[in-house]
């Protein structure tokens, strides 16, 4: 009788574990899943939050220098010789402490004793402001010239001072918001320029970061790296170019929707580690900053809580196994 009762009990107990360890390890798996979604979901606000604090950050910048540049710009209109031009240049340098540079530079013949072109230029040099003029630079073809020019209205440009005429910075990569001048018959008549060195750009987004290995990059419209923290990539390499288009079809796909000014975020593999990409475009450029942080980061507590949890679970089951034939031993 007592073996028939003891045999019973362990039948009992097998057919419950048989029936629980199913349902256990479904539930844990739906809990796992679930916990990963929500630290996916947390972790883009997270990342987006960064991402918006940064591009605030770089639009005062922006900002600083499209306002000084256009109230000024008036004036410029009106006082067209070589010292007011300088003046100019010096004021809005020395009053605007994000501002690197700024020049004013005519079209041909507007001023009589310079037939060839006349630039007023101020820069911000490590301990002082210096200003000065440039009647043989050649800048018709810069980019900061005729790209507005063309348009007929402000912009942002990039474009890389090879000689580094400007001395801006070490590679001579700028950022510069041109402003087309006319006169009172709506003539053409030159350009208004700050610069902004894109070394104190990078300065910005090497010092904020939502996890210990992410970090941003920055590109035009064209794709072009201008904030990276591999400077090999910088202005001569785009997001397209350094991406093999078969085996890296999300890096393509990620390029696109940057390029094209959108919003979002997207998981993709970045030297074969699969990462999160938030990325947003920079208002009143046509650059968009994105923050790529490494999955390894974003879910590391998520990993840390899953051996656990398979530890405990892995030492419950081995309890359950001694458990089970002590009860066969008892009968």
């Amino acid at each position: 009788m007592i073996k028939i009762r003891h045999s019973f009990a362990v039948k009992v107990v097998r057919w419950v574990l048989l029936l629980a360890v199913p349902v256990f390890f479904a539930s844990v798996g739906v809990l796992f899943w679930q916990s990963r979604k929500m630290v996916r979901t947390e972790s883009v606000e997270r990342a987006n939050g960064v991402l918006s604090n940064t591009l605030q950050r770089i639009n005062r910048y922006l900002i600083t220098a499209e306002t000084a540049t256009n109230i000024n710009a008036w004036q410029v209109e009106e006082q067209l010789t070589p010292e007011a031009l300088k003046l100019l240049t010096d004021r809005i340098v020395r009053l605007n402490p994000y501002i690197d540079g700024c020049n004013i530079s005519t079209e041909p013949g507007v001023m009589p004793q310079y037939p060839n072109g006349f630039m007023a230029l101020t820069l911000r040099e490590s301990d002082s402001v210096r200003t000065t003029s440039r009647t043989d630079y050649d800048y018709f073809n810069e980019r900061w010239y005729t790209i507005p020019r063309v348009q007929e209205k402000p912009c942002w440009v990039l474009h890389r001072d090879k000689d580094n005429k400007l001395n801006l910075n070490e590679n001579g990569m700028i950022a510069t918001y041109s402003y087309p001048l006319r006169n009172a018959d709506g003539h053409f008549i030159g350009i208004v320029s700050t610069e902004l060195s894109l070394l104190h750009i990078s300065q910005i987004l090497a010092e904020e970061r939502p996890y210990p290995h992410s970090y941003f990059a920055l590109i035009d419209e064209q794709g072009r790296y201008i904030g990276h923290p591999d400077t090999s990539r910088l202005f001569d390499k785009t997001i397209f170019s350094v991406a093999d288009a078969e085996q890296q079809a999300d890096i393509i796909a990620l390029g696109y929707e940057m390029t094209a000014g959108k919003r979002g975020s997207m998981s993709v593999e970045v030297n074969d580690e699969p990462c999160m990409v938030c990325y947003m475009p920079v208002d009143g450029t046509t650059w968009s900053l994105a923050i790529v942080c490494p999955d390894s980061d974003v879910f590391r507590g998520y990993h840390r809580l899953t051996y656990r949890i398979v530890t405990h679970h892995h030492q419950l089951l081995q309890g359950c196994y001694y458990f089970s034939p002590s009860i066969g031993r008892a009968a």
